[in-house]
């Protein structure tokens, strides 16, 4: 049996005709999309498996008929919400922000966090079927996915390694412009509904993001800095303080594990920059998977967003203890969590 035709390569339309009984594995370029082989495949690839390529290099990670047609259901209704009559700046703005606000970092596929990693999560994530479908990513599949979309749009894109040790993308707005901008990085604040930061030199335009429905008024940066301005930084409960108001400025319950991390790390920088408060990430023990949970603290005092009732709750050292005790709950690869008076650096 040809291996030319259990793996087929699918470039264009007539690529497809390279598909025969004997096929198994697709690799579907997505830097130079036909938008016919897509069209094609999703009536007729049922009985393929399917993976992405760029510049003819194969990604030979592979995700079944339904995450591919799933996640083509996700991408044209991308396309079908975009608002019409948009510039190009406008329309990479909207997708970058919209796929910002579907996909989140996995803390279970970042391999210095973890003792053991599921090569099935590591896989699905580094497909940009897998990743959507999942609703996770990492830096190189959501700038692929990134640069799929703007392809389908009719916008060149390419990856880039960018000055943030990421890969990002460079974009074109014309055939002499282009930007740079960094989706990964960008997650939190998306998701948060702050003014973009990795977005090249156009990371703050009010205009066009109440266009996009981005934001109504002003960015949560400004609703922050108007609430925490003024608080004591003596009260013995500053750092419960700030949780209790920030918890009713941003929409935690849409934002990923990790990216809430990084706008708390912020807050806690920008506002209490002498304050040792600490994010800790710990994860709840299930033998399918393991759910990544964050744990606040400052001196004695321990706290953790309760989805259920929607706040920062206080939560016991004892009781984190016991649980770590126990293994009901675990702590992350180098993780600061203060035990028995003791740093404890897993």
């Amino acid at each position: 049996m040809n291996i030319g035709s259990i793996i087929v390569n699918i470039n264009s339309v007539k690529d497809i005709e390279k598909i025969n009984k004997d096929t198994k594995y697709i690799n579907i370029s997505i830097d130079n999309i036909d938008i016919g082989v897509i069209d094609y495949l999703l009536v007729n690839g049922k009985d393929y498996l399917y993976s992405d390529s760029i510049n003819a290099i194969n990604g030979y990670i592979y995700v079944n008929y339904d995450m591919f047609v799933g996640s083509e259901k996700v991408i044209d209704n991308i396309i079908d919400r975009m608002p019409s009559n948009l510039s190009n700046i406008e329309k990479i703005r909207y997708v970058y922000i919209y796929l910002g606000k579907i996909l989140s970092s996995d803390i279970n596929t970042i391999e210095d966090k973890n003792e053991v990693i599921s090569f099935s999560n590591i896989s699905t994530i580094n497909n940009i079927w897998g990743s959507i479908n999942k609703g996770k990513t990492n830096d190189i599949t959501v700038s692929k996915i990134f640069m799929y979309i703007l392809n389908r749009i009719g916008i060149k894109s390419e990856l880039i390694n960018s000055s943030v040790n990421c890969i990002g993308n460079k974009v074109y707005l014309d055939d002499n412009k282009f930007i740079v901008v960094n989706l990964f990085n960008d997650l939190a604040y998306i998701q948060g509904g702050f003014c973009l930061r990795y977005f090249d030199k156009y990371n703050s335009d009010k205009k066009i993001d109440k266009k996009l429905g981005y934001i109504s008024d002003e960015y949560t940066d400004y609703y922050l800095n108007k609430t925490l301005s003024d608080i004591d930084l003596l009260d013995s409960n500053v750092v419960e303080i700030i949780l209790s108001l920030t918890e009713k400025i941003i929409d935690i319950e849409n934002i990923g594990t990790l990216e809430l991390s990084k706008i708390y790390r912020d807050i806690f920088d920008k506002y209490l920059p002498n304050y040792d408060v600490r994010i800790n990430n710990f994860y709840v023990v299930d033998s399918s998977n393991k759910k990544h949970f964050i744990v606040i603290n400052y001196g004695e005092e321990y706290y953790s967003y309760n989805y259920n009732k929607k706040c920062f709750m206080k939560v016991k050292y004892e009781d984190i203890y016991k649980n770590l005790e126990n293994h009901l709950i675990g702590l992350y690869n180098d993780e600061n969590f203060i035990k028995d008076r003791k740093e404890v650096r897993v």
